[in-house]
Parts: structure tokens; C-alpha cells; sequence
């Protein structure tokens, strides 16, 4: 079996301010090489909780990047990393367990998980 190519992928982290460190933490104990400029962090509640844009620089497989970013984003509610190659995206059958997982957690409506899964299942 080969190894994995280790390229370097660019993403683009969008989220509260206090996450990115927690991205970079995860990437970094899968093996990976994050390289990113944390923004300012303040004790202000307000603050903290604001959306920013970061790019972050990782190196390694980009399978691996891919599931360190899916895991992150689904335990981080209000965050979204943008810049996986295509072919890394999740799949159907994956985007429908994270759909089914955010609707028994209560973190969306009842509507709003039959809309979701009417635009996934329509992408076939």
C-alpha cells in the first residue's frame, strides 16, 4: 500500500475567535503541521464569541486534514472550515448521520432537518 502524500492545504477557518486554537490542537495531535495567526484573544465574553476568518496552512495527508476538520466542526457548534479538497468532502450517507445527529441533540428543528435532508437526497 502507498503512503499518504503530505501536501500542505490551505483552510479557511470561520467561527468565534475562541475555536481556532482548539482546530490547530486537533490537527496537531493527528500529526499534522498547523500553521496559522491565532487572533487577539480578550476576556470579553462578547468579544470572544465574534465570528472571524483565519487561514490556516496544514501539512500532511489530505484525507487526514479532512477528518480532523469534520470531527472539529461537529463538536464545535457555529464553526465552519471552508477549502477541503472535493474529494474530500463528506458523503451522503455521512452529511445524513451529522444531519440525524444535530436533530436528536436538539441543535436543529424538526423543519429544518427534513429541509436538509431534502437538499441532500435531491444532489443525488
Amino acid at each position: 500500500m502507498a503512503a499518504a502524500v503530505a501536501a500542505t492545504t490551505r483552510l479557511t477557518y470561520i467561527g468565534p475567535s475562541a475555536y481556532p486554537s482548539a482546530l490547530a490542537q486537533e490537527l496537531e495531535a493527528q500529526g499534522l503541521t498547523a500553521d496559522y495567526k491565532p487572533p487577539y484573544e480578550t476576556k470579553d465574553l462578547a468579544t470572544a464569541m465574534a465570528a472571524v476568518s483565519l487561514v490556516f496552512s496544514v501539512t500532511g495527508p489530505a484525507s487526514e486534514i479532512a477528518q480532523c476538520v469534520r470531527s472539529f466542526t461537529s463538536r464545535f457548534a457555529g464553526t465552519r472550515v471552508e477549502g477541503l479538497p472535493a474529494e474530500q468532502t463528506q458523503t451522503v450517507e455521512e452529511r445524513l448521520s451529522t444531519l440525524d445527529r444535530l436533530r436528536s441533540e436538539n441543535l436543529i428543528s424538526s423543519e429544518e432537518h427534513a429541509e436538509q435532508r431534502r437538499r441532500i437526497l435531491n444532489k443525488l
